[in-house]
């Protein structure tokens, strides 16, 4: 019985139309990535400096991501494929995004660019191919989207897995 349940909420879940779920994307250095928008606790522009957050009366941990993946490269603006959204490219002005995980633990990463609002559906991601992950060693991106000709490649970060990390880089020290 249970392989028939099976096999019908299978054909039940392949008639349900592909709903694209919503993804605030950002630029990190020379490529960029995606939060799904219900892990994004709040965006902060940047002007000069970096502010200090807390929560709670804790501090949240502020990470360079960029920096971390890319080291110290810094990409030219004209040198990176541009989002565009609505028509509009995304502006290269500096932001703090705060994302959190299903704890409720918080964590602040510094973008390169102003967030966007994207709607990206299931079928429009890929598994990371090896090249990255090696190149990367990071457990927190799985999936990306397929670049076009419109449009660059997103990462997608899985929040849980990043604050996890990160939580246990900064108890390691």
């Amino acid at each position: 019985m249970a392989a028939i349940t099976s096999l019908r909420s299978q054909r039940l879940q392949e008639l349900r139309p592909n709903i694209p779920k919503q993804y605030v994307a950002f630029r990190l250095r020379i490529a960029w990535f995606a939060v799904p928008i219900e892990f994004i606790y709040r965006i902060i522009p940047l002007e000069k400096q970096v502010p200090k957050i807390t929560f709670a009366g804790n501090n949240i941990p502020i990470i360079d991501l960029g920096k971390m993946l890319f080291g110290q490269t810094k990409g030219q603006n004209h040198d990176i494929q541009q989002l565009v959204v609505n028509g509009a490219v995304v502006a290269s002005k500096p932001s703090l995004i705060v994302v959190r995980n299903q704890s409720d633990d918080l964590i602040g990463i510094l973008s390169n660019s102003q967030p966007a609002m994207q709607n990206i559906s299931k079928d429009e991601f890929v598994p990371l191919p090896a090249t990255y992950s090696q190149r990367w060693k990071v457990n927190f991106i799985n999936f990306m989207t397929i670049p076009s000709s419109e449009q660059p490649s997103l990462f997608v970060i899985n929040s849980d897995r990043l604050i996890s990390s990160m939580i246990n880089k900064i108890h390691q020290r």
